[in-house]
């Protein structure tokens, strides 16, 4: 209740419009309170969807040949239509007769397992979405929708109105809200919202705030001349240039990995460099039912990421994801060409996480300095050795020797003509 999202949609809302607020009994049993509530209004940031994409996928893996392909069947053909049926666009009587036997048979039980049968809209705050989870929620037909917003702002910056739904972007300015891009690429904002004030923080308030009400938001975007809508790219900090002048904006690709159930976290570098490089955590729960079922041992969440097999499939993830940047012009220098499994969880009690599970990139680069080097070198491996905390607190270190893997990248111009093809 300390976060303002929570303050808002939880206690402000709640009081203004008289719904029912419910909270789970234990996170634990967070599914299962779900399933029996049944909300009708869903607030929860991209992590929680997430986490309930990759339980699903889980799902899926375990299920029997026919069910896998009735399942990427019928998801397939509702990314193409449900998105239009929730816009109120035009849908041919084939599509929409196939689109209800697909949700008689397949989206209906998903979204009653997963407790979002009755929800009437659905929103996601507090860190950009992959467009591919997005587009899932959306498939499944959710009204799901991103809001953009600040603690300063109290909340609400731009949101997507109806019919005016996308993936790429946050929506248009709340009413009361003006927007302007400085010449640096930050967003700035200005609302009846805006904070007064840090408490008894008069020299942060001056670098954030200026004496008009202008209020930066540490992000870089852009707005969309002939729609309006407001794209945001990255944190303003972490966008750069590579070497080569084109631009880097790590957020884009991470996003795109982390759509994979098997990549829990990825932290990509590239910024004044001649190419873009990535550490990646593996999803413990995910890679290892998969272990499970291809028969291969393993004691620990290190053994299991530094073994050949998962090596090459996150290699392969890698490479798909490689080929979906290459088809954007602007962001397509940020093709991952090395990579490693990293031998730990990122983790907010080792500093390298947020609380809200941001990557601390400043943190990560100072911490494993000596394979961000190695990735750009021309080692095959590196041996490291890294400080942690235990669940009970004490301070250890751990030691690896980590593969480095080179990834295969597409040149821009052959990715549109495949595409043409």
């Amino acid at each position: 209740m300390a976060w303002v999202g929570d303050l808002i949609f939880s206690i402000g809302q709640a009081y203004w419009t008289g719904f029912c607020v419910n909270c789970p009994e234990r996170h634990d049993t967070m599914m299962t309170d779900l399933r029996e509530i049944g909300p009708t209004y869903y607030f929860a940031p991209p992590r929680v969807f997430e986490t309930l994409l990759t339980s699903v996928m889980i799902r899926m893996e375990d299920a029997s040949a026919f069910k896998r392909w009735m399942f990427h069947r019928v998801m397939d053909h509702a990314r193409q239509v449900e998105p239009k049926l929730l816009d109120k666009l035009p849908v041919g009587a084939i599509d929409k007769l196939a689109y209800q036997l697909g949700n008689l048979l397949i989206i209906g039980p998903l979204k009653n397992a997963l407790g979002l049968s009755r929800v009437r809209v659905g929103c996601t705050a507090g860190e950009a979405i992959g467009p591919e989870i997005f587009d899932f929620y959306r498939a499944l037909g959710i009204n799901l929708k991103q809001l953009y917003g600040q603690t300063e702002a109290s909340v609400f910056i731009t949101q997507q109105p109806d019919h005016q739904v996308r993936p790429d972007t946050v929506g248009v300015p709340s009413p009361g809200v003006e927007i302007r891009i400085a010449d640096s690429g930050e967003v700035y904002y200005r609302s009846p919202g805006v904070f007064v004030e840090y408490y008894k923080n008069p020299e942060s308030t001056a670098l954030t705030k200026d004496t008009e009400g202008w209020v930066a938001t540490g992000d870089a975007g852009f707005i969309e001349p002939d729609t309006g809508h407001l794209r945001t790219i990255d944190r303003a900090g972490d966008v750069g240039k590579m070497a080569d002048g084109s631009l880097f904006a790590p957020k884009y690709v991470e996003n795109k990995l982390k759509f994979f159930p098997n990549i829990l976290e990825a932290v990509v570098f590239g910024s004044g460099c001649k190419m873009c490089t990535a550490f990646i955590n593996i999803d413990l729960t995910t890679v290892g039912n998969w272990a499970e079922r291809n028969n291969i041992a393993y004691t620990s969440y290190q053994e299991l990421a530094g073994h050949p097999r998962v090596l090459d499939m996150i290699q392969s993830h890698v490479e798909e994801v490689n080929r979906s940047v290459a088809g954007d012009n602007m962001l397509s220098g940020c093709q991952i060409h090395r990579f490693l499994i990293l031998h730990k969880e990122l983790d907010a009690d080792d500093g390298e996480l947020t609380r809200t599970r941001k990557v601390r990139r400043g943190i990560i680069e100072e911490k494993f300095l000596d394979l961000i080097e190695a990735l750009y070198g021309s080692k095959p491996r590196q041996q490291t050795e890294t400080e942690v905390t235990y669940e009970d607190g004490r301070r250890g270190r751990i030691s690896a020797t980590l593969e480095i893997r080179d990834a295969g990248v597409v040149a821009p111009g052959a990715q549109q003509k495949v595409a043409a093809e």
